[in-house]
C-alpha cells in the first residue's frame, strides 16, 4: 500500500481549500507555544528591566552595556511567541508555481518555486537534543530537478502533519510517492 492509498486523517491545525486548478493549505501555528513565550519573556524582561533600573541609578555604564545581548533576546522570545500565537504558513499550488507564505507577522521562511522542478517531496525528521531531554520536530522538503535539498515548511510539531502535507501535494501534483535518502519513516 503506498501513501496515496493510506488514509490521512487532517491534523486540526490544517485546513485545506481544493478545486481544480488551484490547492491551499494553511498551517496554524502553536498558540499554546506562543503563550508560553510570552509568559517566560514577560517574566525574563521584568528581571532585566529592574536590573537596567539598577544599572542606570548607580551610574555604571559597563552593566548597561553588558544588558543588551540580554534585552535583545528578551524581544525575540517575546516576538517569537506572538508569531506562534498570530501566525499560518500557507502553501499554495497555482497555476505554474508553489508558494510559501508566512503571515500576518514578518517572519523567514517565505519562498516561491516552479512546480515543474519539484521532483519530489518528502517529511525529514530533526533532532533537538538538550541537557536532560530530546525533542523532535518535521520539515516537509522537496528535491528539485537539479536534485537540491529546499525545505518547504519547518518547524513542525508532528510527523502527521508533515506526512498530510506532503501526500496532499504530491496527489495534486500528480507526483509518484519515491523514497528519499533522509527521510522520516517512523
Amino acid at each position: 500500500m503506498n501513501k496515496e492509498e493510506k488514509l490521512l486523517p487532517m491534523p486540526e491545525n490544517i485546513q485545506v481549500e481544493e478545486d481544480r486548478n488551484s490547492l491551499i493549505i494553511t498551517y496554524k501555528w502553536s498558540k499554546m507555544m506562543g503563550y508560553a513565550l510570552i509568559g517566560f519573556s514577560l517574566f525574563w524582561n521584568s528581571i532585566i528591566y529592574f536590573g537596567f533600573i539598577t544599572g542606570i541609578e548607580s551610574g555604571e555604564s559597563f552593566i548597561l552595556f553588558f544588558m543588551i545581548p540580554f534585552i535583545l533576546a528578551g524581544f525575540f522570545v517575546f516576538y517569537y511567541g506572538l508569531a506562534n500565537i498570530f501566525n499560518s504558513t500557507t502553501i499554495t499550488v497555482g497555476y505554474d508555481n508553489v508558494s510559501v507564505k508566512i503571515a500576518p507577522l514578518f517572519w523567514s521562511g517565505s519562498k516561491e518555486i516552479f512546480k515543474h522542478d519539484i521532483k519530489q517531496l518528502y517529511v525529514k525528521q530533526h533532532i533537538h537534543k538538550g541537557k536532560n531531554s530530546t525533542t523532535y520536530s518535521y520539515s516537509v522538503n522537496l528535491i528539485d530537478k537539479s536534485n537540491k535539498d529546499i525545505e518547504l515548511v519547518s518547524s513542525l510539531p508532528k510527523s502527521e502533519e508533515g506526512r498530510f502535507i506532503e501526500a496532499k501535494m504530491e496527489k495534486f501534483l500528480k507526483i509518484e510517492d519515491t523514497r528519499v535518502s533522509g527521510e522520516y519513516d517512523g
